[in-house]
């Protein structure tokens, strides 16, 4: 929250956050880390970026509460433990300033997701040096690499467009295995960054990243708001990429130089062999294609005609329910049935259209969507009518 997290309090005079010195921040977070494992197994403040100096909060990152006791009301125990005199809910808390008469440390604990040390380990690395994450994140995207709060994972390209959350394949949530998987200097980064360039150079030279594939990403809204909101990602994009040529070269490299020419053009398929390779996932992988090949294939094409019918339509839902009930197939080329057919009698469309007969469906459906959707709000009705008899 950059100390800001008490600027909405009503006070009689502005609530002072000023911000903290390297050695006042050190000496405020040893005291709170002490009080803090009290409290929690675990208790860590992710590493900040390089070349901070100075600082408008400390972070903590917290897991295993000790008493069971006291789970249900963690964060009043954590505020009477700090001796906070301010807080906002769910983890903001402003203690006293050690230096500074009436003014507060704004102190922030978020508990880890999950259960256990691996877990919080992995949060840690997630949130340590500020948007580094969040960079590597960005430039592997196009090649189905994720990482999320439960662990890094890879994307099963034919599944990911009707269902994201099914596509991701589980890897690792071992910041080294992770590391190693990007291909990064795991020495390097244990040691930490001296400077921010330094930490850019870091993040681009693993051995999946290419310019050529960086400069292809579809930028997303999640990009367009990091880049109004977060500093580093926004330098990262604007100021590092384009003043390191192709985005490879660090600083110990000239200018002319061309990483890129050396390297092979990865490709989502390569990454994603590696990935069972490596991990042994191939289980795994071959459990979620063929839930695609069974239940996944009906579920993409009904997305497709789902998207072919304009969202402003008001009978939309009745129309795909029509569809359904209404739409039948000889050879591969649907009619429009005589009767409704019986829920029971549901048909699997994706056996009847084959991939390249589908343009020809979903123009089918737009020329006969009304005549279905009239259907389907006839039968509906003659439905509600019986049932009011009975």
């Amino acid at each position: 929250m950059g100390g800001q997290a008490f600027a909405h309090i009503v006070a009689d005079k502005p609530i002072d956050i000023p911000r903290l010195s390297p050695d006042t921040y050190q000496q405020v977070a040893a005291d709170v880390k002490l009080k803090l494992e009290t409290l929690f197994h675990h208790v860590t403040i992710p590493r900040d970026a390089p070349e901070k100096i100075d600082f408008g909060d400390i972070d903590f990152l917290v897991e295993g509460i000790r008493d069971p006791k006291t789970d249900s009301n963690i964060w009043i125990s954590v505020k009477e433990v700090l001796g906070a005199e301010l807080f906002v809910s769910p983890h903001h808390f402003g203690i006293k300033h050690p230096s500074i008469t009436n003014a507060y440390v704004q102190v922030d604990v978020e508990l880890s997701p999950g259960i256990g040390a691996e877990l919080f380990e992995w949060t840690n690395f997630m949130k340590s040096d500020s948007d580094l994450l969040q960079i590597v994140g960005v430039v592997h995207r196009s090649l189905g690499i994720t990482c999320t709060d439960k662990g890094m994972h890879v994307r099963v390209e034919e599944v990911e467009p009707y269902n994201r959350k099914k596509s991701m394949l589980f890897l690792t949530r071992d910041p080294n295995q992770a590391m190693e998987f990007y291909g990064y200097d795991k020495a390097k980064y244990h040691q930490g960054f001296d400077s921010e360039a330094e930490m850019f150079d870091w993040a681009t030279n693993g051995r999946y990243f290419y310019w050529k594939v960086y400069e292809d990403r579809d930028e997303t809204s999640n990009d367009r708001t990091r880049l109004n909101k977060r500093p580093m990602f926004r330098r990262f994009v604007h100021e590092y990429m384009p003043s390191c040529g192709k985005g490879t070269i660090s600083h110990t490299q000239t200018e002319n130089s061309d990483p890129d020419a050396e390297k092979a053009i990865p490709s989502r398929q390569d990454v994603l062999q590696e990935a069972l390779r490596m991990f042994d996932k191939h289980e795994e992988y071959n459990a979620i294609i063929l839930e695609h090949r069974t239940k996944g294939v009906e579920e993409a094409l009904w997305l497709q005609i789902n998207n072919s019918i304009p969202s402003q339509n008001a009978a939309r839902g009745t129309i795909l329910k029509g569809l359904k009930r209404w739409v039948a197939f000889i050879n591969g080329r649907p009619y429009i049935t005589e009767r409704p057919i019986a829920t029971s009698m549901k048909l699997k469309w994706s056996e009847h259209v084959p991939d390249d007969a589908i343009p020809d469906l979903l123009a089918w459906i737009a020329e006969n969507r009304d005549q279905i959707g009239e259907l389907e709000e006839f039968r509906a009705s003659e439905a509600r009518k019986a049932g009011m008899k009975n």
